[in-house]
């Protein structure tokens, strides 16, 4: 029979598509056992000669790898702190426990895909969807904790945790976007494969610890179309395919690799190219500081003809005026780091207090809900962390 459609969400089913033929009996307990209660069926199309060797359509990709493999401790995904059926959200420090295991299991994950696709080996997406699904229920639970720890990257991590990252922001953002199943789940597995190109590109270019020259960037600059062939090759959905290589286009036709404009940008694309600057400029680089993520937020804001407006503005809802790690100036004249981004309003976060700006040292550290009836204090703007030099800054808001 032809499955039109899988009742609830994508990622608690293990298939690539949400329409496809249904032509062996082990999908089906596959289906039964995700705790899928009803299929939408097109009875047209699954109507098939059963004296066909045939049938009208290729069965789409199965439920399961035709070559399983075993995981290793470091690549095998951590349980997560709810139940596979749960929805239900989680508290910021137990889903930031969480997303530290996840990003070390996709770190390696992702690692291999690279490795493959760099031998001459088809990716195949439909690998992906377990990693993706986890990505996708974290941000489910608790849409800040895996956007935050996955910025937090080495030089050498880079490349690999950049995908982790994009692949959260695409599903974060999908959401606020009230994208639907096929949507979301496509934006999910464009953003995680969306620098596979990469794999293509010399080592000594890609690993280089320093800014690149104009001819090594010119180099760069072909990851888009590398990596839409893999995908093609893989067998990618043209929406994933077009993430990969339109992710450096902008609203004002100047990018590359084919300087689209506006609406001939699609709406994953557009989103891909948000995520990907955000995490790049906010993560460090061997030639770069990180930005602080409020100060990519007011930066990029300003960039006039990069980014659809209204999709930006949704991933500043998405991510949070003052996201998590922002260093912000408070109204008692202290300095404090945000934790958490606030529940009801952007500009009321839960924020780490830690220093006077009175007498310029630092005092025990207190956590504020700025948002609380009987807080009386407020932020009053942005602080710049370059122009204090303070060490280990992050470790305040991953305590």
């Amino acid at each position: 029979m032809y499955i039109h459609k899988l009742a609830g969400s994508w990622f608690r089913h293990p298939f690539w598509r949400g329409s496809f033929l249904l032509t062996e009996p082990q999908d089906l307990s596959a289906i039964r056992e995700c705790g899928v209660g009803e299929v939408w069926v097109d009875l047209a199309k699954s109507q098939v000669d059963p004296e066909s060797p045939e049938s009208p359509e290729s069965p789409e990709p199965r439920a399961q790898s035709p070559e399983p493999r075993e995981l290793s401790e470091e690549q095998s995904l951590p349980s997560s702190p709810l139940s596979k059926k749960s929805d239900g959200a989680t508290s910021m420090e137990s889903e930031m426990c969480y997303a530290r295991k996840l990003c070390l299991a996709a770190k390696s994950q992702v690692m291999d895909m690279f490795q493959e696709a760099r031998l001459g080996k088809a990716v195949d997406p439909s690998t992906t969807l377990p990693l993706v699904g986890e990505i996708a229920a974290s941000v489910l639970r608790q849409p800040h904790a895996l956007i935050s720890v996955a910025r937090i990257k080495t030089h050498d991590d880079y490349t690999y945790l950049h995908s982790v990252a994009v692949c959260a922001l695409m599903l974060s953002l999908a959401r606020h976007l009230d994208l639907d199943e096929e949507q979301t789940r496509l934006a999910g597995i464009g953003g995680l494969m969306h620098d596979l190109g990469k794999a293509a590109m010399p080592l000594e270019v890609l690993n280089k610890p320093g800014k690149l020259t104009d001819a090594e960037f010119a180099i760069m600059k072909r990851h888009p179309v590398e990596g839409a062939k893999m995908l093609r090759a893989g067998g990618a959905e043209p929406g994933v395919v077009d993430i990969a290589l339109h992710h450096h286009e902008k609203i004002d036709g100047t990018g590359y690799p084919d300087r689209l404009a506006g609406d001939a940008i699609s709406l994953l694309a557009r989103m891909g190219a948000i995520c990907d600057v955000y995490d790049a400029v906010t993560s460090e680089r061997a030639y770069k500081k990180p930005w602080d993520p409020s100060a990519a937020m007011r930066q990029m804001a300003k960039w006039e003809g990069h980014f659809d407006k209204r999709i930006f503005h949704a991933f500043v809802k998405a991510v949070g005026i003052y996201p998590v790690g922002s260093l912000v100036r408070l109204s008692s004249q202290r300095l404090a780091v945000v934790v958490e981004p606030g529940m009801e309003s952007l500009l009321t976060p839960k924020v780490r207090v830690f220093f006077s700006l009175r007498s310029r040292e630092p005092i025990p550290m207190q956590t504020i809900d700025l948002a609380a009836t009987s807080c009386k204090d407020s932020i009053t703007g942005p602080e710049d962390p370059t122009l204090w030099n303070f060490k280990n800054l992050d470790d305040l808001w991953m305590e």
